[in-house]
């Protein structure tokens, strides 16, 4: 019903005297599917690791899909989103999706100055290029098991963003709770983001050429004063980008730590660090964009061997003319530390469609 009252705003004449101040809606869908070919692991039982059979038992999976609107003018920007996603076994919780039916995004802003907008509603938190990518825009359409586990996801809350020449600088503070509807806890959610940027490339895709080398290095910090746990983390980035070559690099630790008085049961018992990595080097020769993926995940820094994880994914993506629909297939090879480790590598093809 809600969006039907917004499609009869939009197209009322009221609304058409002014489209320099609001802009007109443009639908937006993605659609995201992955076929398993081949995985070591076909136990019941998740691996021993804690996080998940990453590319699931033989067969197919509806990876993501996502379906709204969004319009942006000088002054205005709107969108809402709504879909679901599959992600792997068993962190769901832990990578704040479901796979039932959510909203992604709702939000609004406006310019109140050239280079600056306002946005509030529920959006990313300003953390981690890799997590601000666009999930269309994934070379994979999967995030790295670091990102996964090392950044905060999507938050109600408020983002202050300014960009002056080269240089871009993002604000926020979310409510911190996960609740989408409104704030469970008297804590918040802070985040801030700095970035330079040279060239005249994209930033936050890898696929195509660009005419000249660019660059774009990013340094995030953010904290979450929960119920039950502090959590807080930090990260650098940075892409290179020059004619097809597109590199990609992330560093990010975070710490928990459990409050002295709880209200809730705490995710750690004692104060806890965690560090990941991760670095993708891809070269687009036409349609086609071979690339691989390593990533790491330190759960305890303070524990040798104790749930760690790496993973290595090599592939090839194929890309239509205006990169409305992408086929791929690669081959990720997961190594975990510990005792009962379980073979898990995989061979997965991926479809995609992004209107």
């Amino acid at each position: 019903m809600s969006l039907s009252l917004i499609s009869l705003l939009f197209a009322s004449p009221a609304v058409h005297a002014a489209d320099d101040v609001l802009p007109a809606p443009k639908p937006m869908v993605l659609i995201q599917s992955w076929a398993t070919l081949s995985d070591q692991d076909q136990d019941q039982v998740a691996d021993p690791g804690g996080y998940g059979d990453p590319e699931d038992d033989p067969g197919f999976k509806l990876r993501r899909v996502r379906m709204g609107f969004e319009g942006r003018n000088d002054q205005v920007k709107y969108g809402v989103t709504a879909g679901m996603s599959s992600p792997y076994d068993v962190v769901e919780e832990a990578q704040g999706h479901d796979a039932d039916l959510h909203l992604v995004d709702a939000y609004g802003g406006f310019s109140p100055a050239d280079g600056l907008w306002i946005v509030g509603g529920v959006q990313k938190v300003p953390v981690s290029r890799e997590a601000l990518i666009s999930s269309g825009n994934l070379t994979f359409t999967e995030r790295a098991v670091s990102t996964a586990w090392l950044t905060p996801s999507r938050d109600l809350g408020a983002v202050v963003d300014g960009r002056w020449k080269a240089f871009r600088l993002r604000l926020g503070a979310f409510n911190g709770g996960g609740d989408l509807r409104g704030d469970n806890n008297p804590g918040k959610l802070l985040a801030a983001r700095a970035e330079a940027n040279i060239g005249p490339g994209k930033t936050y895709r890898t696929h195509g050429k660009v005419d000249e080398l660019t660059i774009g290095v990013g340094l995030d910090a953010w904290m979450n004063d929960d119920l039950s746990v502090k959590s807080s983390g930090l990260g650098g980035d940075a892409i290179i980008r020059f004619d097809g070559l597109a590199l990609l690099v992330e560093a990010r630790m975070n710490t928990l730590a459990p409050k002295e008085e709880l209200v809730a049961t705490p995710g750690v018992l004692s104060e806890t660090q965690r560090q990941g990595i991760l670095a993708q080097l891809g070269y687009s020769v036409g349609a086609f964009e071979p690339a691989v993926r390593f990533s790491t995940l330190d759960d305890d820094t303070n524990l040798e061997d104790a749930g760690d994880v790496s993973e290595i994914l090599g592939g090839v993506t194929w890309h239509s003319d205006k990169d409305q629909v992408r086929a791929g297939a690669g081959y990720v090879v997961r190594n975990e530390s510990g005792q009962n480790v379980v073979p898990n590598d995989t061979l997965r093809a991926w479809f995609q469609i992004k209107l």
